[in-house]
């Protein structure tokens, strides 16, 4: 049987209480985690957010994610993006994008008429202290972003 199987042996210490061994180098003091450090989850609920679903109005961008909007961004907290979520029913194919104080920060996403898109940043897309705007081609197409601050 491949190592690690088991082979029908118990692996590992089940059911065994954990002791606290010497306080000497390479054994240090056992603590309690609280998933701070060790879920990767625990800091998206922590400082995570979802901005409001905004439609593009006026022709003009349109405040998104700010301190002025609810849910409203926290004055000095950086925002990272990690979801923008798009849904276009103008009744033509559009394009949208995210604005910064009138600079565009992504390209522009083409959507299909009565389709939505989700943009995924894995890694993050790092907006810092500052507000975050919709733009479109047209009118009313609808974008909600999601993300952490802190």
């Amino acid at each position: 049987m491949p190592r690690g199987s088991g082979g029908g042996r118990p692996l590992g210490s089940q059911n065994v209480p954990l002791q606290q061994g010497a306080l000497v180098d390479g054994y240090p003091l056992i603590t309690e985690d609280t998933g701070t450090n060790t879920n990767p989850r625990q800091y998206e609920k922590d400082n995570g957010f979802y901005s409001a679903v905004v439609a593009r109005a006026g022709g003009v961008a349109t405040a998104l994610w700010t301190i002025a909007t609810a849910p409203a961004r926290t004055a000095g907290e950086e925002s990272t993006i990690y979801h923008l979520h798009i849904e276009n029913s103008t009744g033509a194919a559009v394009t949208a994008w995210l604005e910064v104080g009138g600079v565009v920060v992504t390209p522009p996403y083409h959507v299909a008429n009565d389709d939505t898109v989700t943009i995924d940043w894995l890694a993050g897309l790092d907006i810092g202290n500052q507000d975050i705007d919709l733009n479109a081609s047209a009118n009313d197409v609808v974008a909600q972003i999601s993300g952490t601050e802190a």
